[in-house]
């Protein structure tokens, strides 16, 4: 009987002595997180912000040098994000900057194949929707 009762005060402590101390991360933030899709010859960034920041540069694959570039952003509130697609010798071949709700549809467009794309987002609570794809 005694052996049963150290086994149930030792099962107390350890199970009292247990703290959550994880740094998972919270549903809102998962909410809010951007989804990123990078495969060759496609590359698209998605997020539903709310006060995102976040400088990304992505390294592209692409086959094609005739490209559809897209760019939306609706429920704009506030902040901003730089979105900067180059070539392998760094030359612009898109960029443009969110401050507002706005639609961006270049369909055909003849240049180099994309090698890099920057995306430089500042305290941004919109949904902003990218892509790059090639035909």
């Amino acid at each position: 009987m005694k052996c049963y009762y150290y086994l149930i005060l030792g099962m107390i402590l350890c199970l009292g002595s247990c703290t959550n101390t994880s740094t998972s991360p919270t549903v809102s933030d998962i909410l809010h997180a951007p989804v990123t899709t990078n495969v060759p010859n496609s590359f698209t960034f998605s997020i539903d912000a709310n006060q995102y920041t976040d400088n990304s540069n992505n390294d592209l694959s692409f086959l094609s040098d005739s490209l559809v570039v897209t760019l939306s952003s609706t429920g704009y509130i506030s902040g901003q994000a730089i979105i900067f697609v180059s070539d392998a010798s760094n030359a612009t071949i898109f960029t443009d900057t969110v401050r507002s709700n706005k639609t961006v549809a270049i369909a055909h467009l003849k240049t180099t194949k994309p090698r890099h794309c920057s995306l430089n987002i500042s305290n941004l609570t919109a949904k902003l929707a990218f892509a790059v794809v090639g035909q």
